[in-house]
């Protein structure tokens, strides 16, 4: 706690206040810091599309299709694509190879499993 408690107080004497908001003149520039942006024009990314599974199948009988899809999304939320899908019981999977390669172009992240299938598969190498 000690520790804690000296270095926030080395922290905040080493910066300069001025009570008056009008007059920088007396401020170091290294102590005004700015949050960097980003150009203009360019969106600013916050979340990625995930390649993953949504489960369809019904009780102890999986079946999964394999889509595109938000991030942030939950597990069986709307997908942006279908691409494809797999069957754990008789190991089976179909994949739409161009559209999974187009998401990945523009960089979708696949989760493991997914990228697991897609190596067995060669739609992408190890």
């Amino acid at each position: 706690m000690a520790a804690l408690q000296s270095a926030f107080t080395m922290r905040s004497s080493s910066l300069a206040f001025k009570s008056s908001v009008g007059q920088t003149e007396g401020l170091n520039a290294q102590a005004i810091r700015t949050q960097p942006r980003a150009p203009v024009g360019m969106p600013l990314v916050e979340n990625r599309v995930a390649i993953r599974f949504t489960r369809v199948g019904r009780k102890k009988l999986p079946f999964y299709r394999i889509v595109a899809v938000d991030s942030r999304v939950r597990r069986d939320g709307k997908p942006l694509e279908f691409l494809g899908w797999y069957d754990p019981l008789k190991k089976e999977a179909n994949l739409n190879a161009p559209a999974i390669k187009k998401w990945l172009a523009v960089g979708a992240k696949p989760s493991d499993t997914v990228g697991s299938l897609l190596k067995k598969a060669m739609v992408i190498e190890s």
